[in-house]
């Protein structure tokens, strides 16, 4: 069976061929490759183990050492672990840093073990480099359209739409962030390197689909989402890239993210719906409130540009729909902070960026109307 070499990593990828990928899982956490699942050789301690012998002993010293410590039942457990692994996912591949002796030797095991399973020449640095490679091919080549407008337009919901017809990339999705400082969402975001590595993938798929003369639409975001950022080149080319402008009433937005950030979450969803149990209610509010105390932490996060007085406004707004939702079953009120920091903080910070880049739209109109310009564009 061939290995994997970095010219064929293309179709690894395009074709989400499941990955084992054999370092510890210290190294794995900093970043892995999409589709890997973590079935290491040797974990963190025996790794450090046997990275302190080789600096003071040698190579020699270091392999042998590994062997010892990688034998008998330990062997046996890690091997099972690989083997259940390829049961499930018979195209899996291995891969360690290099391609060299971790996923080689696990390659060995296997293939002792009746099993037969290529590897990644260069493994991780290999794939993470052509990855790399692949943002800044695209980002210097394919042009695109951005997606442009106030919050509460509906962005994510019409990439979604779009995307049944048309070219997306979604980078609050692959971001696992909303974009905005009251966007964190329940699941924690990927490394910085985890969330490049995603957006390469969606590149080579979409190059694969071929794309023509369309230019795949990307919502508008700021360098920084949530903790990660855009690669420069990517960021570059989509702040210089034309415009697609939604352009929706203020009480459509208002609605919006009522639905988004108040309905959709544990303070709206159990609403209408009487708890079975006393301890099931105490558990609804409980994590109803602690969406309230997120929504206040971000709050004072912005306070500054906010301003003091209107910081301390909106707070007490946010805390009286709290106690609405405490006292009255009642979520309405929280359109009355939503309101003011759209008007306050959301709109002028928006339409302030948008002027000093001096954006022009070839569109402007409605998501639905959007979305039939889209249409029009394809041949």
């Amino acid at each position: 069976m061939k290995n994997i070499k970095p010219e064929h990593l293309k179709d690894l990828f395009i074709h989400d061929v499941p990955l084992i990928d054999v370092r510890a899982p210290v190294e794995f956490v900093q970043g892995s490759l999409p589709g890997s699942v973590n079935l290491p050789i040797l974990n963190d301690i025996e790794r450090a183990r046997i990275g302190t012998t080789y600096k003071e002993q040698g190579q020699e010293a270091a392999v042998k050492l590994g062997y010892e410590l990688i034998s008998g039942s330990v062997k046996e457990e890690r091997l099972e672990k690989w083997k259940s692994f390829i049961a499930q996912n018979p195209n899996a591949v291995i891969y360690c840093f290099r391609g060299g002796k971790r996923s080689q030797i696990t390659q060995q095991w296997l293939k002792d073990a009746g099993v037969e399973r290529p590897l990644i020449v260069g493994g991780y640095k290999a794939s993470r480099q052509f990855l790399i490679d692949t943002i800044e091919r695209f980002s210097k080549h394919q042009e695109l359209l951005a997606l442009c407008g106030p919050t509460g337009s509906g962005k994510t919901e019409f990439l979604k739409k779009a995307d049944a017809f048309y070219p997306t990339i979604d980078l609050e999705f692959f971001a696992q962030h909303r974009g905005s400082a009251f966007g964190a969402l329940d699941r924690a975001q990927p490394t910085q390197i985890n969330f490049e590595n995603l957006l390469a993938v969606r590149f080579l798929k979409l190059e694969d689909k071929g794309l023509g003369n369309l230019r795949p639409i990307v919502e508008d975001e700021s360098r920084l989402i949530g903790k990660v950022y855009q690669p420069t080149s990517f960021f570059d080319r989509l702040r210089a890239s034309q415009v697609i402008w939604l352009d929706e009433p203020f009480e459509t937005r208002l609605e919006n993210i009522y639905k988004d950030y108040v309905l959709m979450t544990a303070i709206g969803q159990h609403m209408g719906q009487a708890p079975r149990c006393l301890e099931e209610q105490q558990i609804l509010t409980s994590q109803a409130l602690k969406v309230f105390e997120k929504y206040k932490i971000s709050l004072h996060a912005i306070s500054k540009k906010l301003g003091g007085l209107r910081t301390q406004e909106v707070l007490a707004d946010l805390e009286n729909a709290e106690q609405d939702y405490l006292n009255k079953n009642e979520v309405e009120s929280n359109k009355i902070w939503i309101e003011k920091l759209l008007k306050y903080y959301y709109d002028p910070l928006y339409l302030s960026s948008l002027e000093r880049r001096q954006v022009s739209p070839i569109f402007k109109g409605s998501a639905e109307e959007a979305l039939q310009f889209l249409k029009n564009l394809k041949p």
